[in-house]
């Protein structure tokens, strides 16, 4: 390719915005330190529930897996059926009571039938629940006893508050303290105002923070309460449970990503060995400091303490090998400080790389190109550096295969510009917020669809213009191997969308995930569609013998791969170190299946074409 002066003006501004890029990237990797804390704490309530199935207290039971090393227990505030569960409370339906005058032959209480009765047993145990609610209880007197109603059936959504006593067991049993509080039906009365000091951690229970709603003028008291207790406590992030409220205050208290799983998923699907790969993987790769544990309570997949102190046990092995520190969480903030002069110049790089994307297309369509992507990346992000930073996620991984000769080199000189553009992503895009996850990429799903398309669109654009494409296909002869494989085409692309995120919709095989643990144990896991669009890419460059289309089409797959790479630095929250290594570990790996399928399919190739010539005509 021909550099024109304003190509070479371009690729300079691109080569020297790197320069901010790694001043800021530099910052990061220091911030991010090398010794990095995780705690691990289990559900107490599954906890009781196995501990009662052999004859134990839940104490007694959480000391025998804290040998084994687990951190910390999850404990949840009470509710009316909790308090009444540890005798400090009686309690009934209205419809209750009224049953049982009618059988003493006295007159009903005067309470509705479907109401909710409470009466304290220990004093002061229902001081919390009375303060903290609203609307405001109704007392009456009933069998010599004052009793407090509420309408509906809330005996168990009611919260109560924490107990203390109990707290202090656990505490005192040297056990990392995770509180869990719980929103009310109707209104709390300044929430936060009972959080135990003695807690570590708020794991906000159900699919609301407690104070919620919030946002609105009469509601400001109650996001203020709760963002002010909430200041010695990290509270939990919880990856695949969004909370309404969440958003509001993740960005206002100190945070932590947390990651559990179903009680009966445990039981019934993951066993010891899975749940440690997958706690271990959202460790190292999404930033996850708080591991939160439920014992197996179901004899499905074994013996259920034999279970759970294998997970416990290999768990914690297996994050004090890979350098973690397994213990509480002091603090997760991270002095980070980024600079809005050393964006901007790393900004200009990703704006000189979408002008050489411009240039590679014959006029108009790289004009129109452009202004496409910068279309999608402010819808996707709206006007802000996130817009830059998805820009980055979609310009580059083209930019390699679309400027180099189809040699075999420029899979390496692809992905040496394929990380110029990460680390111009991560320099523009790495702020407090999205380091911490609070504030995710935007539109991570267009960085593994748009790059492989515009790619396509640039290689036909270049051989044909659109008009003669148009034609040419519309009157096309459609053969067997045609439909073959566009349907194949059809399904990587699906199997590309289908399969992002924590939980796609296509699940992993036993073949990829087997690679991946062996992967993992030795190396930062690398992507699959890096070990498969790398070799991809290999047999495009190297197949000189097949037709050019097939070739662009293989080259296609090594552009999801180079997207693959963008795709994973964009996750803010996973050390840079980490998505560096991922990414050699794929190319090396890449290079070496590549390599290897290379000579095989030319050897294929040559007898294939031997045997379809010697057959007989007819």
């Amino acid at each position: 390719m021909t550099l024109t002066p304003l190509r070479r003006i371009l690729w300079l501004v691109v080569l020297l915005s790197l320069v901010p890029a790694a001043v800021l990237a530099a910052r990061r990797v220091a911030a991010e330190g090398t010794s990095v804390r995780v705690a691990m704490v289990m559900d107490e309530q599954a906890l009781a529930d196995q501990a009662a199935l052999v004859g134990l207290t839940s104490i007694e039971l959480g000391l025998r897996y804290k040998a084994l090393g687990l951190t910390g227990v999850a404990l949840y505030e009470d509710t009316i059926e909790t308090l009444v569960n540890k005798g400090y409370a009686v309690a009934m339906l209205g419809s209750e009571a009224r049953s049982q005058a009618a059988a003493r032959g006295e007159a009903p209480p005067a309470v509705p039938a479907d109401s909710t009765m409470v009466s304290a047993v220990v004093p002061g145990a229902l001081d919390r629940l009375i303060a903290k609610n609203v609307p405001a209880a109704r007392v009456f007197e009933h069998l010599g006893r004052d009793w407090y109603v509420w309408p509906g059936d809330v005996r168990t959504t009611l919260p109560a508050g924490p107990d203390e006593a109990e707290l202090r067991r656990w505490d005192a049993a040297g056990f990392d303290i995770a509180y869990r509080p719980r929103n009310a039906p109707y209104r709390l009365v300044d929430p936060g105002a009972d959080l135990p000091a003695v807690a570590n951690y708020l794991v906000y229970a159900g699919t609301q923070v407690a104070g919620h709603p919030f946002g609105a003028s009469d509601d400001s008291a109650a996001l203020e309460a709760v963002v002010a207790a909430s200041q010695d406590f990290l509270t939990a992030i919880i990856e695949g449970t969004p909370q309404d409220g969440m958003t509001t205050i993740s960005s206002l208290v100190p945070t932590v990503r947390l990651l559990s799983f179903n009680q009966d998923y445990v039981d019934r699907r993951l066993r010891p060995a899975d749940l440690v790969d997958k706690y271990l993987l959202a460790v190292s790769e999404r930033n996850v400091r708080l591991l939160y544990l439920r014992p197996y309570t179901t004899t499905e997949l074994g013996d259920l303490i034999v279970n759970t102190e294998s997970l416990i046990s290999r768990l914690s092995q297996a994050l004090t090998r890979e350098g973690y520190v397994v213990g509480p969480l002091d603090t997760l903030d991270i002095d980070y400080t980024t600079s809005t002069l050393l964006r901007g110049l790393a900004a200009l790089g990703v704006l000189a790389a979408l002008a050489l994307v411009a240039l590679l297309f014959p006029a108009p369509w790289g004009a129109l190109a452009a202004a496409g992507l910068v279309v999608l990346s402010l819808a996707a992000a709206g006007p802000s550096w996130g817009a830059v930073a998805l820009l980055a996620a979609l310009v580059f991984p083209v930019l390699g295969y679309l400027s180099f000769p189809r040699r075999l080199y420029a899979l390496l000189a692809a992905t040496a510009l394929s990380l110029a553009g990460a680390l111009l992503l991560a320099a523009v895009g790495s702020e407090h917020l999205t380091l911490l996850a609070i504030k995710p990429f935007s539109g991570v799903g267009l960085t593994l669809v748009v790059p492989p398309a515009l790619f396509l669109a640039g290689a036909a654009l270049r051989r044909h213009r659109p008009a003669t494409l148009i034609r040419r296909s519309w009157n096309a002869e459609v053969r067997v191997w045609h439909v073959a494989l566009a349907l194949g085409a059809v399904a990587v692309l699906a199997v590309v969308v289908l399969r992002r995120g924590n939980d796609p919709v296509i699940g992993v095989s036993e073949i990829e995930l087997t690679l991946r643990q062996t992967l993992g144990e030795l190396f930062a896991r690398p992507r699959f569609k890096e070990l498969l669009g790398h070799p991809l890419a290999l047999l495009g460059l190297g197949l000189t013998a097949w037709p050019s289309w097939s070739r662009w089409a293989l080259l296609t797959g090594g552009v999801v791969a180079q997207a693959s790479i963008l795709n994973s630095f964009s996750h803010y929250h996973t050390p840079l170190t980490i998505s560096l290594e991922r990414t050699l570990v794929a190319l090396v790996g890449g290079l070496v299946i590549g390599l290897v399928a290379l000579p095989l399919v030319r050897l294929a190739t040559r007898l294939v074409g031997r045997w379809l010539q010697a057959a007989p005509d007819a």
